[in-house]
């Protein structure tokens, strides 16, 4: 019984386990359908083993569509399917990741695959933004309506069937992040953070800012999240380097402030704030009893969202953190909080809770400004500055590609066999008798003869 329990909470490594010694896939499944594993623990080491070896998909992209940069990702929270993208030029697009269909560029030869473009709306629609959309998201229970926001001040409500505004807000600063609930039932409120120190919740249903959550110093708030255990509870993070817990049913101020960041310097004794600069990046993590905060002082930081006290453990060195809200996603559906931080050029990866050395995915050609894991398709796909957006997939498909080169091979095999069966064979030459032979030399010395006289 004690070899059974170890197997059933160690996943797919040895019985002893051992990192080191993993079992294998087909392993697992015998496992499980013996009852020696749990569904939920082959499901989790199975999506861990397909996250530990993301590379650059070689066979799945994504049309381009924007003329800029392509500045926030959504998948819907519903069918997991539509992928929602928003550019610096104020465009807007929808793609299908359960459509894959031939790369016209390339007719199919090399087996690369576009996700159908369902529709977008350019820069020219009187409807778009004026100005760089900084963030977009699908309505968490209907997928007929999205929400954008940007440097135009404006959040806009959209009619995903129509393509039409139904609502606008307009702001007295930079709409710099906005945020729905996901699993709010009793309240549909809109978390925006602009360039005041006052974050402002929207009610669609009342079509106002109906509150104000009043905390920050002066300055602009860069990120806001929703908890994904409470839907009362909204963490934001702004240039006053503090990252703040609220509960909107309360009129007081907020919950608490997450403060461990006190140190001596040769100057004197650093303030007790959430980072040494502005905080840009929230997420909650999959239980939601943890937030991870990131700041311009190039560090994670993980909190205890019921005590306010942080985590002591030591984050892999991040680099290239911008001012600007950062879009990084933490995963979840059953899976181990993998964290995806866009850092320059490239987006560095670790697990939260064991924090060994990071990797870095390489494969834009400049900043990468966001990214979204697919927990249905177990890849990430990510946005930058090079107005690219790229699949990340486990090896790069490269077990695909493999199968294609057979395919491709057997197909050149075949096809080689067809013609070879096709040339009609030459008519095999019957000796002429002896008799008949002798006959025609002697005719054709005769002929000779006569000739030469």
């Amino acid at each position: 019984m004690r070899e059974q329990n170890k197997t059933m909470s160690s996943g797919i490594y040895s019985k002893a386990g051992n990192p080191s010694k993993r079992l294998s896939i087909a392993k697992c499944l015998t496992l499980q359908s013996s009852g020696l594993m749990k569904p939920l623990v082959i499901q989790r080491s199975l999506t861990t083993y397909f996250m530990q070896a993301l590379e650059l998909s070689l066979h799945k992209d994504v049309q381009a569509v924007h003329s800029g940069a392509v500045n926030d990702l959504d998948i819907d929270a519903t069918e997991h399917r539509y992928l929602l993208s928003g550019g610096s030029d104020g465009s807007l697009a929808v793609h299908d990741l359960q459509d894959l269909r031939d790369d016209e560029h390339n007719n199919g030869l090399l087996g690369s695959k576009n996700y159908k473009l369902v529709c977008s709306i350019s820069a020219g629609n009187r409807n778009a933004h004026k100005r760089s959309i900084e963030t977009v998201q699908w309505y968490p229970l209907d997928t007929g309506i999205f929400t954008s926001s940007g440097t135009d001040r404006v959040l806009k409500i959209w009619d995903a069937n129509l393509l039409k505004t139904a609502e606008e807000y307009e702001f007295s600063g930079v709409v710099h992040c906005h945020d729905m609930s996901t699993i709010a039932t009793k309240h549909n409120f809109i978390a925006v953070g602009t360039d005041s120190s006052v974050v402002k919740l929207v009610d669609p249903r009342a079509g106002s800012a109906i509150h104000s959550l009043r905390g920050h110093k002066e300055g602009a708030v860069r990120a806001v999240q929703w908890s994904n255990r409470d839907e009362f509870i909204l963490a934001t993070g702004g240039i006053d380097n503090f990252a703040m817990l609220w509960d909107v049913r309360t009129a007081k101020g907020c919950l608490r402030k997450f403060q461990g960041n006190k140190g001596k310097k040769k100057s004197g004794y650093t303030p007790d704030t959430t980072h040494d600069g502005s905080v840009n990046g929230l997420a909650f993590t999959a239980d939601g009893l943890h937030l991870t905060t990131i700041g311009t002082d190039q560090k994670l930081y993980m909190w205890d969202t019921w005590t306010g006290k942080k985590i002591q453990t030591r984050f892999p060195p991040l680099s290239n953190i911008k001012k600007r809200s950062v879009k990084f996603c933490l995963t979840k559906g059953g899976s181990e909080n993998f964290a995806f931080i866009p850092t320059g050029s490239s987006i560095t990866s670790f697990n939260v809770w064991t924090p060994g050395k990071a990797s870095h995915l390489y494969g834009h050609y400049n900043s990468v400004n966001c990214c979204v894991y697919h927990e249905q398709g177990n890849q990430l796909i990510s946005g930058g500055n090079d107005q690219r957006i790229l699949v990340w997939t486990r090896c790069g498909d490269r077990d695909y590609d493999e199968y294609l080169c057979e395919k491709r091979a057997a197909m050149i095999e075949k096809r080689t066999r067809r013609e070879e069966a096709e040339v009609e064979p030459l008519e095999p030459q019957v000796p002429l008798p002896e008799a008949v032979a002798q006959t025609l030399d002697t005719w054709s010395d005769d002929d000779d003869d006569e000739k030469g006289t």
